[in-house]
């Protein structure tokens, strides 16, 4: 019949689509579950090694001058070209990663403290990825923010037509899928009967035994490393030739939708990786064709905290395949916050809140006109108590805690704004921004227990990729749902928060609101330290089996901690969005969730009050040092006649300076528990 005829051949397209794109992911993923296979722990900046990557083989292809009027065996001899220069340059980045990220924590046993380490490194690959387009390409005149354009590269590959029967298949398309194929077979004939793949092999299977047979471990998690960056570089130039560029957020998404290829062929397993690479881009192709390509990464990441909550081995792992699993059970506790504060961080914020309540005056004498900034640094306070409480009393790695703040700040909007639907069918009494507050952070509590539930069942490296997954799905459905969140253009209109229906607005009242939650929050906190919930969660931080032993729950232990800390954020967000009058879900992405996390890991030594002064240090250099600096730059551009220097914007550079301030953070505190 001739409809299907039509479905045949639609279906025929969809596969072509989706195995070309799938080459890609395979590869990624191929080189991910191989690095991981060795080093048994997982490395979050993989990602961004393939989108700096991309950058590169762009920048050389544009250099080198080649263009579609070349003939074709020159285009195609440079796109192989081009992928041996992308396999180096990616080998080398991912040695890097190596050394920084997973050799100094080797003694310490922490399989936490890699993860946030390549956490913080990716966020340095991300910016150099931003510096170096920046040096090919001035900024278009009115250009906000630091999102990567997508760099211009010649067309390489011949599109000359190959299909038939109402299904195209390209030359560019074969050239991809063989240029795919042949690098995985030879993956596969390099593990199988070289030296080298033995000494892979021994090591991924029993690090110690190897070890003792004379092999060197960490030479073999040096060559993993190294060889999943070339398969990274090799796939960075197939999607550099078929696609053209990449842009800033495209590392943290191919990153995970590596990890969901890598999951879902079993995590160990290189053919199991490459399986789960081709049969993700067919699910994505039938996602575009089904649904809407702005759904799809929304989909594969909820495909992936499906997979690791209730599958982690892999769809084509067998039951017995324990190795294909990450180990959930030594994962130590990430950052854990002392119980008690130290002497001296009581005493300097004992200092500090008389200050803090005389600032507002303080302000209206001298003009200084930052009660916003302040009123930000205080909600940034109270983001890094609450996330203090998952991370380091509960020992919950959380990294995706500003999904949180977004909700509490959508959901003022959705209750107060004037261009919301919702608000304009309540009463006039629901409406009001000061009862917005309490119901933001109750909505929010409850998605932390939504949110907490696959924390019954994962732990670790796993849990901690879970609230990666959850904290970029909600942004892609606040941008899928335009019709109640406005999409990327955000919600206009929301009204500040005030102390009561009874008093009119002033930006002193969300400044005063701000104070209070932070001052309740701190306080919360420090009685949650010593109460019995406190002594829960540190018993099932420190040893789960041993707490359950003596009658712990730790299901209600975790969901206490996640429903707590969501509470904090969603009522810190909903005095956000009234500050503002507007939110966008650009404000909530992983760039915020970084910056909590490193206030909590600078300060969270020193107890619950060192976490308010680590926010506080965190707030002081965002809005005041940042500023400054620029400033002082600018000014010593015009005195010199130095235009670079006149048009130098520091706050462009935050992805390198809070990714090294979590990674320095990370490896001092790993560090001092080894000298300790």
């Amino acid at each position: 019949m001739p409809c299907s005829d039509a479905c045949g051949s639609t279906i025929l397209q969809l596969l072509v689509f989706g195995l070309t794109n799938g080459a890609v992911v395979a590869l990624n993923a191929v080189g991910f579950t191989l690095a991981y296979a060795v080093a048994g722990q997982i490395n979050l900046a993989h990602g961004n090694v393939f989108a700096l990557t991309v950058v590169l083989v762009a920048s050389l292809a544009r250099a080198l001058g080649v263009t579609a009027a070349d003939p074709p065996l020159v285009r195609i001899g440079l796109v192989v070209v081009l992928a041996g220069c992308g396999a180096a340059f990616g080998a080398l980045l991912n040695l890097a990663v190596e050394r920084l990220a997973f050799r100094p924590f080797g003694h310490h046993r922490d399989p936490l403290g890699p993860l946030i380490a390549t956490v913080g490194l990716s966020f340095v690959l991300l910016q150099v990825a931003i510096w170096w387009h920046l040096a090919y390409n001035v900024p278009r005149p009115g250009h906000q923010g630091v999102n990567l354009p997508l760099l211009a590269m010649p067309d390489l590959l011949p599109a000359a037509e190959l299909g038939g029967g109402g299904v195209s298949f390209t030359l560019k398309d074969g050239f991809v899928l063989t240029l795919a194929a042949t690098v995985a077979a030879g993956l596969a004939l390099l593990l199988a009967r070289s030296r080298f793949g033995r000494l892979l092999r021994a090591a991924a299977l029993d690090a110690e035994m190897a070890q003792l047979c004379g092999a060197d471990p960490r030479r073999a998690r040096a060559l993993a490393f190294a060889l999943s960056g070339a398969l990274a570089g090799v796939g960075a130039a197939i999607f550099a030739a078929y696609y053209g560029g990449t842009t800033a957020q495209h590392g943290l998404r191919s990153g995970l939708s590596t990890m969901t290829a890598a999951v879902l062929g079993g995590v160990g397993s290189p053919g199991g990786a490459l399986a789960g690479g081709l049969l993700l881009g067919v699910f994505g192709a039938l996602s575009d064709y089904l649904l809407d390509a702005g759904w799809t990464p929304v989909l594969v990441l909820i495909l992936l905290v499906g997979l690791l909550t209730f599958r982690p081995t892999g769809l084509f792992a067998g039951t017995s395949g324990a190795e294909a699993e990450l180990d959930q059970t030594s994962a130590s506790a990430p950052m854990t916050v002392t119980r008690r504060s130290s002497v001296g961080s009581r005493g300097l914020l004992a200092l500090l809140l008389p200050l803090a309540l005389a600032y507002p005056l303080v302000e209206h004498v001298t003009g200084w006109q930052r009660l916003p900034g302040a009123t930000t640094a205080l909600l940034l306070v109270t983001l890094a108590i609450g996330l203090s409480i998952v991370v380091g009393f509960a020992g919950l790695l959380d990294l995706g805690y500003a999904a949180f703040f977004a909700i509490g700040g959508y959901t003022a909007a959705l209750l107060t704004g004037s261009g919301s639907h919702f608000a304009m069918a309540l009463t006039g009494l629901l409406r009001q921004p000061w009862l917005a507050l309490p119901l933001a952070g109750l909505v929010t509590a409850g998605c932390g227990m939504l949110f907490g539930l696959p924390a019954i069942r994962v732990r670790g490296e796993y849990l901690a990729i879970v609230t990666l997954a959850l904290g970029e799905i909600v942004p892609g459905l606040i941008l899928r749902l335009p019709s109640w969140t406005g999409g990327p253009r955000g919600m206009s209109g929301v009204p500040a928060a005030s102390l009561g229906p009874w008093l009119p607005d002033s930006p002193v009242h969300s400044y005063a609101l701000a104070l209070g939650l932070a001052v309740f929050a701190y306080l919360t906190a420090t009685r949650l330290a010593d109460s019995r919930a406190g002594r829960a969660w540190a018993a099932v931080r420190d040893d789960e089996v041993a707490a359950g032993s003596i009658g712990v729950s730790a299901t209600r232990a975790r969901l206490l901690a996640f429903v707590i800390g969501a509470g904090y954020a969603g009522m810190a967000g909903a005095i956000y969005a009234g500050l503002h009058g507007h939110i966008t879900p650009e404000q909530f992405d992983l760039t915020l969730s970084l910056m909590v996390l490193a206030a909590v890991a600078i300060g969270g030594r020193w107890g619950p009050a060192g976490v308010v002064l680590g926010a506080l240090l965190v707030a002081a250099y965002d809005r005041l040092l940042l500023e400054a600096a620029t400033d002082g730059l600018r000014a010593l551009g015009a005195a010199l006649d130095a235009p670079r220097l006149r048009l130098v914007d520091l706050r462009g550079d935050n992805f390198a300076l809070f990714g090294l301030a979590l990674y320095l953070a990370t490896l001092l505190r790993a560090r001092g528990k080894g000298l300790g």
